[in-house]
């Protein structure tokens, strides 16, 4: 499915060439002001300068992580090409042996009902269990599930598009557990799980989310 930026904003283009917005862009638009307050303290604080070097190594180290984890689940044997990764690729060790029969691996999964779309990192199974799972890094383990900020919200939106899209085709009955694994250097990855009643939750808060958008954000040339 190809991506298209409008103004900005990230939209694929689905049948008939309808263009639905990608969850990263609906999250982003919709920040809370609390979030966007402590964002902006948080570049002021450390400096202009020291924020987008830290948001850089982060995208990169993300991305890097994404490209490894991904093509060891194809069957290579990838290696990280330089250290800064290799803690993060040894953080993520016992989950990916515990992860089989793989699904899907960085697809996008189209919405047609709620209309939205977003790459999915990964859909197998876990410990026998289907999941929709996520991958991120931080360098500090989360003390709780409210310093994911959206990747709940994010794990959710992509589980509720693939449940509307591909359920009934490729996994015959609906997805109802999620998995947020957050790599951290040094130590085994922080592993947070989301069952059907704490995914549906979080559904009902990316629809809010998504209607917000619908309503103050969308492009109207998208729209």
């Amino acid at each position: 499915m190809k991506s298209t930026y409008i103004n900005g904003q990230c939209y694929y283009q689905g049948n008939n060439g309808v263009l639905l917005p990608a969850v990263t862009t609906v999250l982003k638009a919709t920040q809370s002001p609390e979030s966007l307050i402590a964002l902006s303290h948080w570049r002021n604080k450390v400096g202009e300068a020291e924020a987008n070097r830290i948001a850089a190594n982060s995208r990169r180290r993300g991305n890097a992580l994404h490209k490894l984890v991904k093509e060891y689940l194809q069957g290579y044997s990838p290696k990280p090409n330089n250290s800064l990764i290799q803690p993060y690729w040894d953080s993520v060790q016992p989950v990916l042996k515990q992860i089989t029969n793989v699904q899907l691996i960085e697809e996008v999964a189209p919405n047609y009902v709620e209309v939205y779309a977003g790459k999915v990192d990964l859909l197998a199974y876990y410990q026998g269990v289907l999941h929709t799972i996520e991958w991120t890094t931080a360098e500090q383990p989360k003390l709780n599930i409210d310093r994911l900020y959206d990747k709940p919200l994010q794990l959710a939106a992509y589980t509720g598009a693939l449940n509307r899209y591909c359920s009934v085709r490729l996994f015959k009955s609906k997805i109802n557990h999620g998995l947020i694994v957050v790599a951290l250097p040094d130590r085994e990855a922080q592993i947070f799980s989301f069952n059907r009643t704490m995914l549906v939750n979080q559904w009902h808060n990316w629809l809010n989310r998504l209607q917000l958008f619908y309503k103050f954000f969308c492009n109207s040339t998208a729209a």
